[in-house]
């Protein structure tokens, strides 16, 4: 039996980096869908419904943890796990346990360039996470 392909919206408005992201994406068997900005991806999560977001951290139109309250406050987008990238971590401390708080939540966050083996892996167990229930493990 053949299982359905996991969707992801990618929210980040430089366009290369949403192709990079896009093609790795697809290589690892996933539909990706593309949001440029935080209207885009309020609109985006509410008729896509994706299994995960990525969401930049740095928009042109609000800041993502913003949009993040957003959908955690809506009722139909508020379980879709989200997963942040962003320029505003150092690489030399992204480890790929770095985590963004946010009125209590804990989200995981990648700095740019992204590490895609590790951020697959995340996006792997985040999915897994939301749909099987648990909790982040603990971060040092």
């Amino acid at each position: 039996m053949t299982q359905k392909k996991k969707t992801i919206l990618v929210v980040d408005d430089s366009p290369v980096m949403q192709r990079l992201t896009e093609k790795k994406l697809m290589n690892d068997n996933f539909k990706v869908y593309a949001a440029y900005d935080a209207e885009e991806c309020l609109r985006e999560a509410k008729d896509k419904l994706p299994d995960l977001i990525l969401m930049d951290v740095i928009l042109p139109d609000r800041n993502g943890k913003e949009v993040v309250r957003q959908l955690k406050a809506d009722p139909e987008t508020a379980k879709i796990p989200i997963v942040f990238t962003t320029n505003t971590l150092s690489l030399e401390v992204d480890d790929g346990n770095q985590v963004f708080d946010i009125d209590g939540m804990k989200y995981r966050a990648f700095a740019k360039p992204l590490h895609y083996r590790k951020l697959l892996s995340t996006i792997h167990k985040e999915i897994n996470r939301s749909i099987h229930g648990g909790e982040l493990p603990p971060q040092r």
